[in-house]
């Protein structure tokens, strides 16, 4: 701790941690000392789906928490460790950060993290219409923070070409099938 924020302090050799896990502090601490951080990645193997999601997801909940408390301590070379072993966690995992994950980060870090563009730019590269299946993106959508979907929205259309302005091409999807609601009129009324 620097000399004058110690002069500040009762006690100035304890520094009070009360929001962070020990193993967060823990892993901060081995990292100092080893260069490695000691998070273990999540291979995806032939696990069931479900099952898939949650490792990865306990992985990213560890490396979110391991990021916001670097952004709490200052410490921008170990949020840049953290941010490449998330990038390295995504690619061994087949996974991306999950709901609890991005409520963390969300939850910890100013609006201008590069954590929260990587989540942004994540959404809007690799995110798909996935609603048929259980532990996607489209479940995970209805429960992120506001800004999250705010900044994903406008990672999206930084990262499309701009559309033509063709609206008629799909006019179709916008409208509703007039011909069976004929046909139920036609039945109620006979």
């Amino acid at each position: 701790m620097k000399p004058e924020w110690t002069e500040l302090r009762e006690q100035p050799d304890i520094i009070d941690l009360p929001d962070d896990s020990v193993q967060t502090v823990s892993d901060y601490i081995r990292w100092l000392y080893s260069d490695i951080l000691p998070i273990k990645l999540y291979n995806a193997g032939k696990e069931p789906r479900e099952k898939a999601a949650k490792d990865a997801e306990k992985v990213f909940v560890l490396l979110a928490e391991a990021y916001v408390f670097g952004e709490k301590i200052v410490d921008t070379k170990y949020k840049n460790v953290v941010i490449r072993t998330v990038l390295a966690a995504i690619e061994s995992s087949g996974w991306f950060l999950g709901l609890s994950s991005v409520h963390i980060i969300y939850n910890g870090t100013p609006s201008t993290s590069p954590l929260r563009r990587l989540v942004a730019d994540t959404v809007a590269c690799h995110s798909y219409d996935d609603s048929e299946v259980e532990n996607g993106w489209m479940d995970d959508f209805d429960g992120y923070p506001r800004e999250a979907l705010l900044d994903a929205m406008k990672a999206t259309v930084k990262a499309r070409l701009r559309p033509e302005h063709d609206m008629q091409s799909c006019i179709d999807s916008y409208l509703e099938k007039e011909q069976e609601e004929r046909e139920q009129r036609g039945r109620t009324t006979t």
